[in-house]
């Protein structure tokens, strides 16, 4: 027992670790780049300068994600209520799905406003297009280095580190479009980066949206294949089938299941001596909450929910 209270308190303990480690790197990018949208949009506004201004309102709508994600993060720490039993962890789905809408509805606007300038080019200082989005490089690599570690456990913090990534790329073309246009006189450049950013956050978008819609919808979580799971269970004696499996996820990072069970003969103390074991192997499999409904014969679809058999949450 001892021991078991000793890794119980080490796991809690590295749990918040990793929390705090989190919060601050949510907090330091939404810092920084708050500062710099500020700066690179009042540049932008001097100069005239689409790439800029399209830059800036990127770099405004990340700051708005990080802060959603930060509040996401929070609702996900946050206890279960009588009426949110499974507590606010629902809302990193839903604060991940407002992220990826936010950014579809900036890459129209860059559109609009370049389609705008077609024909039309501007003359822009390019080297201090490039100065400033140089300073973006830096600052949006830092802080996608900040997610890095942790953004394959959670999509919001994945979603945090695909934005700063997708701005350091998008930074560093609009330097190398500002020097091109200081040595070339090539204004309409600076159009063309922006229609570039646009494409670039689509396409980074594109796919945090396809999936926060799917497990905003209770969507299978495109980690966990069913199959794999029904094998995990059957491995275990005295489990003869499985069947009437849903699994969907209660977060961004954590799955629920529910399945029907059916025993070999009528002794329920096989399941008893084998439930903790199968629990913690499908809990490797990236499920968290477990409910098992307890048969000894196998009902059929329509009349599983009807028979009202012996249920066993194990979660």
């Amino acid at each position: 027992m001892a021991h078991d209270h000793s890794t119980h308190s080490h796991a809690h303990h590295h749990h918040t670790l990793t929390a705090q480690k989190i919060n601050t790197a949510f907090l330091i990018g939404i810092g920084l780049n708050t500062v710099f949208l500020i700066v690179e949009f009042i540049v932008g506004f001097m100069q005239n300068s689409l790439s800029l201004i399209s830059d800036a309102g990127h770099n405004a709508t990340d700051v708005f994600s990080l802060l959603v994600s930060l509040f996401a993060f929070k609702m996900m720490q946050a206890k279960a209520s009588k009426q949110y039993t499974y507590g606010y962890k629902k809302g990193t789905i839903l604060a991940s799905l407002l992220n990826a809408v936010l950014l579809l509805v900036t890459v129209f606007f860059i559109f609009y406003e370049a389609i705008g300038r077609i024909g039309q080019p501007v003359a822009v200082h390019g080297t201090v297009i490039s100065i400033v989005a140089l300073i973006g490089v830096f600052i949006n690599g830092f802080s996608a280095y900040l997610f890095f570690k942790d953004q394959k456990k959670d999509i919001n913090i994945k979603g945090a580190y695909l934005h700063m990534v997708s701005d350091a790329i998008v930074s560093l073309g609009v330097v190398i479009g500002g020097l091109l246009m200081n040595y070339t006189g090539w204004y309409w450049l600076d159009t063309g980066i922006s229609i570039i950013i646009g494409i670039v956050i689509l396409k980074a978008t594109w796919g945090l949206f396809t999936k926060s819609v799917r497990l905003a919808l209770d969507g299978m979580p495109e980690d966990i294949d069913v199959e794999e799971v029904k094998k995990i269970i059957l491995t275990y004696p005295g489990i003869v089938g499985v069947h009437h499996i849903h699994i969907w996820p209660l977060s961004s990072n954590e799955n629920a299941l529910t399945a029907h069970l059916v025993l070999a003969g009528t002794d329920i103390t096989r399941y008893e001596t084998i439930k903790q074991s199968l629990r913690h192997d499908l809990l490797h499999a990236n499920i968290h909450h477990i409910t098992f409904e307890i048969e000894s014969t196998a009902c059929s679809e329509i009349t599983c929910a009807d028979k009202g058999q012996q249920s066993d949450g194990c979660s």
